[in-house]
C-alpha cells in the first residue's frame, strides 16, 4: 500500500522535470563548454521542435562559441516560436545580465550584414536589437545609414531626429542630419547641427586624449601615427607604439577600446569641420572656409579633399609657399595626382623660381596630361620669363594647335 502511494508522486516528480537535453545543456553553458551545450540544443530542437527556450539555449550556445550569425538566427527562431516568452526570456536570462550581449548579437549581425550591402538582413536584426534596448543610438546610426545607401535620404533623416528625441547632444545624429541639410544646402541649419556635432565630438575627443595621452605630451603627429596604425590594422606595430610612444605598459590589450573610440572621434571632428568649411566656401567666405578646413586637416590629415581645398584657398589669398606644403602632401598621397602637380608649378612661378616651375611643368605635370592647354601656356609664360623665346614659342605653338583641335571635335 505504501508503495501504491509513492509511484504516483515519483511519476509526477519527473514530469515537472525539464527535459534531460534541457538540464544538460544548461549544465554545459555554466560550465563554458559551449560545443557541447549547442549539441544538447540540437538534439532539444529534433525531439521538441516548437519549444522555443530550445532556440533561446542554441543560441546562447553560439554567442559563447562567437558565432554571432548563427546565435542571431536561432534567437529568431524562437521569436517565430513565441515571441513574448522568448524577449522575456533574452531580458531575464542570469537576471538580465546578459541583455547586452544579446543585443550585441543582433546589432552586430546586422552590422556585418550592412559591410556586405544585405540591407534587409540588417534591418531585420536591427529592429530586433530594439526590442532589447530602444534606446541604443548605435543602432539608429547604423539604420540612418543603410538608409542613405539604399538612397532614401528622408528615412535616414527621420531616424536620426528620432535619436535626439532621447540623446540631445548625439554627435553622430547631429552630424548626420547637419550633412542632410547641408545636400540639400540649407546652410543654416546645417550650421547648427554640425556645430552641435563639433562639440559633442570635441568634448569626448577631450576625454579620450587625455586617457590616451595622460603619459605624454601631446602631439598632432603621434595622434596621426596612432590613427594611421589603428586604420592599417597593423596590430603589433600598434602594441608597440602605445607601450614605447604613449608609455601604456598594458599595450593595445589595455587600450584597444579608447582607442577605436578616439579614432572613430577624430573622423567625426574631422568630418564636422570639413562640411563648415565647404559651406563657408560656397558662401564666398574664404577667411572662415580656410579656419574651418585647415582644423579638419589636423584630424584627418590624409584626405585628399580637404588638403586639396585649402591649397586653392592659399592659391587665392597669394600664399604660395604654404599652399604648396599643402599639394605638396596630395602628391605624396597620391602620386599622378595633375592637378595638385600643377598648382606646384604655379607657386614656384609665382615666386619667380622659375626653373623649379619648368621642372615640376616638365617632368611632373606634362606627362600626367600632355594636351593640357594650362600648363603649355604656363610653360610658354615661364620661358619667356627667363629669356628663351624659342621654347616660349613652341609651347604656344602647341597650346595653340590643341585648341584648334579642340575646336574641330
Amino acid at each position: 500500500m505504501k508503495k501504491y502511494f509513492i509511484l504516483p508522486f515519483t511519476v509526477l516528480f519527473f514530469l515537472g522535470c525539464p527535459p534531460t537535453w534541457k538540464n544538460a545543456c544548461k549544465i554545459y553553458i555554466a560550465q563554458q563548454d559551449y560545443q557541447r551545450a549547442k549539441e544538447q540544443a540540437l538534439e532539444g530542437i529534433k525531439i521538441a521542435p516548437d519549444d522555443y527556450e530550445a532556440y533561446c539555449l542554441l543560441g546562447k550556445a553560439e554567442l559563447g562559441l562567437d558565432n554571432y550569425e548563427e546565435a542571431s538566427a536561432a534567437f529568431q527562431k524562437a521569436f517565430n516560436k513565441d515571441s513574448l516568452a522568448t524577449i522575456k526570456w533574452l531580458k531575464g536570462d542570469e537576471n538580465g545580465r546578459n541583455v547586452s550581449a544579446y543585443w550585441r548579437v543582433f546589432y552586430s549581425t546586422g552590422y556585418k550584414a550592412y559591410l556586405d550591402k544585405k540591407y534587409e538582413v540588417a534591418l531585420v536584426n536591427l529592429n530586433f536589437a530594439k526590442k532589447l534596448d530602444p534606446e541604443n543610438p548605435s543602432q539608429y546610426i547604423l539604420e540612418g545609414n543603410i538608409y542613405i545607401d539604399t538612397g532614401e535620404k528622408e528615412k535616414a533623416l527621420k531616424i536620426f531626429f528620432k535619436i535626439l528625441e532621447f540623446d540631445k547632444e548625439n554627435a553622430e545624429a547631429n552630424y548626420f542630419i547637419g550633412r542632410a541639410y547641408f545636400d540639400k544646402q540649407a546652410y543654416d541649419s546645417a550650421f547648427f547641427y554640425l556645430g552641435n556635432s563639433i562639440k559633442s565630438h570635441e568634448g569626448e575627443y577631450t576625454k579620450l586624449k587625455n586617457l590616451l595621452f595622460k603619459n605624454v605630451e601631446f602631439q598632432q603627429s603621434l595622434a596621426g601615427e596612432l590613427i594611421r596604425l589603428w586604420k592599417g590594422e597593423k596590430k603589433d606595430e600598434l602594441d608597440q607604439f602605445i607601450k614605447v610612444k604613449l608609455g601604456h605598459d598594458g599595450g593595445l590589450s589595455a587600450q584597444e577600446k579608447n582607442v577605436e573610440k578616439f579614432v572613430k572621434v577624430n573622423e567625426g571632428l574631422g568630418r564636422s569641420y570639413y562640411l563648415v568649411g565647404i559651406i563657408h566656401l560656397n558662401l564666398k567666405n574664404d577667411t572662415l572656409a580656410l579656419k574651418n578646413l585647415t582644423k579638419a586637416s589636423e584630424f584627418i590629415p590624409d584626405d585628399i579633399d580637404v588638403l586639396f581645398f585649402v591649397g586653392e584657398i592659399l592659391i587665392r589669398m597669394g600664399k604660395w609657399n604654404e599652399a604648396r606644403k599643402y599639394f605638396e602632401k596630395v602628391v605624396e598621397l597620391k602620386h599622378d595626382d595633375f592637378p595638385a602637380w600643377f598648382y606646384i608649378g604655379v607657386t614656384y612661378s609665382q615666386e619667380k623660381n622659375f626653373k623649379k616651375a619648368i621642372e615640376i611643368y616638365e617632368e611632373k605635370a606634362l606627362p600626367l596630361e600632355p594636351e593640357n592647354v594650362d600648363v603649355l601656356t604656363n610653360l610658354a609664360y615661364v620661358y619667356r620669363e627667363i629669356g628663351d623665346t624659342k621654347k616660349s614659342f613652341e609651347y604656344l605653338q602647341r597650346a595653340d594647335k590643341v585648341l584648334k583641335l579642340k575646336e574641330k571635335k
